[in-house]
């Protein structure tokens, strides 16, 4: 049976893609957590270094970073919210 685990995820993503709404759903979920763990990671950095060269105080570039956190945070969520959005549209049009 070594030769059916390596087929099971293409059939998964194959029926993914034929359309099971869970699936898309699962899909989704997949990629906003993935994007937003991403906007995150680079709205601490930039913060970070914006705060590394124009702050002095640990107190004001502790504030940066985490404005840039938050940027990051909700730019992955609003993003998010227009996929799920889509996907509503999309099966409520089937």
């Amino acid at each position: 049976t070594p030769s059916l685990a390596p087929s099971a995820p293409r059939e998964l993503m194959a029926t993914a893609k034929t359309g099971l709404p869970e699936l898309k759903v699962a899909e989704t979920w997949d990629s906003c957590i993935e994007n937003t763990i991403r906007k995150l990671a680079y709205g601490t950095l930039g913060g970070g270094l914006i705060a590394v060269i124009l702050f002095r105080g640990v107190a004001a570039r502790s504030a940066v970073a985490g404005l840039g956190a938050g940027v990051g945070i909700g730019m992955g969520y609003t993003e998010c919210k227009h996929e799920f959005e889509l996907v509503d549209k999309a099966a409520a049009a089937k």
